[in-house]
């Protein structure tokens, strides 16, 4: 007979071909855990950690060994039912395989012995610098970095009842999901044993451990409520404190089911890869997701905050009680979360107008991904582990919230609550896929939910429903929005509410069809109040009247927004001549409403971005005209009783300005910023757009001093505010210690990408922050390659370019580093420089003509 050696060597093999194969092995289906004892010891001086992990589950019949996921652990003694057994790790495929007894029942009990390092990628169990070098340790299991810790099954519905014991350093706080139950002193050390979890799944484990001071209050329900951060910054945690308290009193309300935890911990940390995480009970956050100093902090800033509290309060429920199966249905989590958050602090704070913003901050983030041929369905597919940071991004979030919202106003307010509802208790401390959302809402609604929402979640993309007279007809088509002269292999169709008072036909679900003229055009729209997740393409003489329209005062606020938006998304995919949509912001001059200054702003924007220098300068006198009511109307000082939106309003104006180079506008910003001895000297709202325009006319003079503020450690705001400004001077000198600064001990890791993609937003430090990415790039994988943030560098890249000359250079280089993570990313990329270009090309010219002739 063969040794045990070679025997489990040919398993490994065959499992390693598996593992590499199109379809990801489920280890899930031959054991299903029930509960983890779970010790860890970790050693801040040594930054390394012990642990035993006793995992108690079901064995399918017939297993001859027994997979779990482990990482870069060193596993040191297997026992099956007390019976030692032999193992190997696969480091290939994140497995510890181990050879069970011949003698095993369904029913098993494995106890292992391992340790491993606490490491600087923010992920697993990685340690947090404070401002004085305090050391905090942290987890971070999202999305499967549990193995990176202990020995367990890390898929999404392997839920299992958690019992952790720390060792730890006497002093040090300590917390993870639950309560502790009781601790004892253990030589110089604290060993605390916590309250078992809830079943929940091995992502939402978590613990942190080190000085961290707190606020706390309790809900209306008695649950207790802490918000925790290091001591320099815990006089900035009482915000999310009360933001945290709402929401777990706004959910329990909204979703009749008791927060089934007896405490909620909020937590900043110095260090952290993402925004925030959900684990359950003890939400983490990165700085800037949770602070909020009343005296020093933006009003964008604070809104953020509540936004990402509310969120992350909002999967306790949406996430943690009810798990996606599988990564596929990511969506289920975060496009969910991504919309109710609005609904939340739209409950908190009425005069923020949060839908209104909805239509801003979320719809344009996921229109603008989701045009791309190489986008992914809402319901994606993950064939490798690899493949799960890449479905973190503005589909599973931003478009997932949108057709959410559409089915919100679809199925109207009651009878989508009570579906929610019902799907939460029917599917509770389990997992569940789409369709059991759906079946939920159609035993409320008795409406046909998954044959209206599938066509917006199992399908890429988005449709343009496009209008035009026959003769006394008006002919409504759709079609899948894609750039111009890429075709849709798959003649996609969706089911369309076409939202407008005007028609008697309320939904779309053909390609096309002829109905009868509407009597009154001159104020006919649909997508009224843009719930509809689509693009909207008129006839020309109806552009006029909607233009008047406008002009009279006559279109609701978020119509306005949707109007512009539809207009700029065709106008850069080749389906309406960007004069178009120039001769429309002509009508919005008086326009004071902050949301719709964002998006006339992006307009701006996007125009300056792709259509180069000479534009670039021409645009300025439009841009000047364009801002002028606005800029002095609000003036730079607040004005008594103004509204929260005249606020958010003065820096977007004040900053498009100082951009088309408004002399009065950039010299209050120099004087300012001359005068300001400390950055919090500089006002919070308008602190960016100073020191951005400061950059841009400034050199080294004015980047030094921003360096000693840089220096200085500030506010963790302040950190992405000298990230934008410092990355904006013009002159190559400055640029390059820009660029060099993100290696350095004076950016976080964390910040690194703020650093890069500001930098490749300046045009005049693009080229050299891509030699700079291209020679750093084994550093950033390095050092942030299991991040989220990292899939999406190559589309980062290639939003800063709008040439074809720069195609090659981008293939070569990612040709050379490619990993199957970055596949999406780099195609988005290509799609993204092509369209760029062609945008380009196909404007520039007439454009510029036409600036030159009525603004010069």
């Amino acid at each position: 007979m063969l040794s045990y050696k070679i025997a489990i060597f040919k398993v490994f093999k065959e499992k390693v071909k598996l593992f590499r194969m199109s379809e990801v092995i489920r280890l899930y289906q031959n054991f299903k855990p029930t509960n983890y004892i779970l010790t860890l010891e970790p050693n801040k001086e040594s930054l390394t950690f012990t642990g035993t992990v006793i995992i108690n589950g079901l064995l399918s019949k017939n297993q001859k060994e027994l997979l779990l996921h482990a990482k870069e652990l060193n596993v040191t003694s297997v026992l099956v039912n007390k019976i030692s057994c032999q193992f190997k790790l696969i480091e290939d495929n994140d497995l510890l395989c181990i050879n069970l007894p011949k003698l095993v029942n369904t029913e098993i009990s494995v106890e292992i012995e391992f340790n491993g390092n606490i490491t600087k990628p923010m992920h697993g169990l990685y340690p947090c610098y404070g401002r004085d070098n305090e050391l905090t340790l942290a987890t971070q299991f999202e999305s499967h970095h549990a193995r990176e810790v202990f020995p367990c099954i890390d898929e999404p519905e392997a839920k299992a009842i958690f019992s952790l014991s720390l060792t730890t350093d006497k002093g040090d706080i300590v917390l993870a999901n639950t309560e502790p139950k009781n601790t004892a002193v253990k030589s110089n050390k604290i060993l605390t044993v916590f309250e078992d979890t809830p079943k929940m799944s091995t992502y939402l484990l978590a613990f942190v451990i080190g000085d961290l001071k707190k606020m706390e209050s309790k809900t209306k329900n008695g649950t207790l409520v802490r918000a925790w951060a290091t001591p320099d910054q815990a006089d900035n945690v009482d915000f999310a404190l009360k933001v945290a308290v709402h929401s777990l009193e706004f959910f329990t309300d909204y979703f009749k089911i008791d927060y089934p935890l007896s405490k909620c911990d909020v937590v900043a940390l110095p260090d952290f890869a993402a925004g925030a995480m959900e684990n359950w009970g003890l939400l983490t956050f990165r700085e800037t997701c949770m602070l909020v100093d009343p005296n020093n902090t933006s009003l964008d800033a604070k809104q953020f905050v509540a936004m990402t509290v509310a969120h992350e309060v909002a999967h306790q429920w949406f996430g943690n009680l009810v798990t996606m199966e599988w990564w596929d249905d990511l969506w289920l989590n975060e496009g969910f979360a991504s919309w109710i958050e609005y609904m939340c602090v739209d409950n908190m704070f009425p005069d923020w107008h949060m839908w209104t913003q909805f239509t801003s901050l979320e719809q344009q983030s996921a229109l603008r991904l989701d045009v791309l041929k190489n986008t992914h369905p809402i319901e994606a597919t993950i064939n490798n582990p690899e493949e799960i940071n890449a479905v973190f991004d503005n589909i599973s979030y931003s478009k997932g919230a949108c057709v959410i919202h559409m089915l919100h106003e679809y199925l109207g307010k009651d009878d989508f609550r009570e579906g929610l509802v019902h799907y939460l208790k029917k599917h509770s401390y389990g997992s569940a896929v789409t369709s059991d959302l759906w079946q939920a809402l159609h035993e409320v609604s008795h409406k046909q939910v998954s044959s209206f929402m599938s066509t917006w979640t199992a399908q890429p993309g988005y449709p343009i429903v496009r209008l035009s007279v026959k003769h006394d007809l008006l002919h409504i088509s759709q079609k899948r929005f894609l750039t111009k002269g890429v075709s849709d292999s798959q003649k996609s169709k969706w089911s369309i509410p076409l939202l407008s008072s005007h028609l008697k036909e309320t939904t779309l679900n053909k390609h096309f069809v002829d109905i009868k003229m509407p009597s009154e055009l001159d104020d006919f729209k649909i997508n009224q109040g843009q719930s509809g997740f689509y693009i909207t393409k008129y006839w020309p003489e109806q552009y006029k009247r909607l233009g008047r329209l406008i002009d009279d005062g006559k279109m609701g606020e978020t119509d306005r927004v949707g109007l512009l938006s539809d207009m700029l998304a065709m106008s850069r995919n080749g389906y309406l001549p960007v004069m178009e949509l120039i001769s429309m912001l002509e009508h919005y001059k008086d326009e004071s409403s902050a949301v719709v200054w964002d998006i006339i702003a992006m307009c701006i924007g996007d125009i300056r971005h792709v259509m180069g220098n000479k534009v670039q300068e021409a645009i300025k006198p439009f841009i000047r005209e364009l801002t002028a009511k606005q800029v002095d109307r609000l003036g730079w000082d607040e004005i008594a009783d103004e509204s929260y939106f005249d606020k958010m309003l003065r820096p977007t104006v004040l900053g498009m300005a100082a951009v088309a180079d408004r002399q009065s506008v950039v010299d209050k910003a120099t004087a300012l910023f001359t005068k300001a001895n400390d950055i919090e000297d500089i006002p919070s709202d308008l602190r960016s757009l100073i020191l951005s325009t400061v950059a841009k006319h400034g050199g080294k003079k004015e980047f030094d001093k921003m360096l000693i503020w840089l220096n200085e450690l500030s506010a963790p705001e302040n950190m992405v505010v000298l990230a934008h400004s410092m990355t904006n001077f013009r002159n190559n000198t400055e640029i390059k210690r820009a660029l060099n600064l993100i290696r350095s001990e004076n950016v976080r890791l964390q910040d690194s990408r703020y650093w890069i993609v500001y930098s490749m937003a300046n045009p005049s430090a693009r080229i050299q922050t891509w030699h700079w990415v291209k020679s750093n790039w084994k550093w950033l994988k390095d050092t942030t390659g299991n991040d989220v943030g990292f899939t999406t560098l190559p589309i980062q890249v290639a939003r800063a370019f709008s040439n074809r000359s720069f195609l090659e250079p981008y293939k070569a280089f990612f040709k050379k580093v490619y990993e199957p993570s970055l596949d999406r990313s780099i195609k988005q990329g290509l799609e993204t420089i092509k369209m760029q270009a062609t945008w380009h090309e196909r404007d520039e010219k007439e454009l510029r003509n036409w600036l030159l002739k009525n603004y010069s």
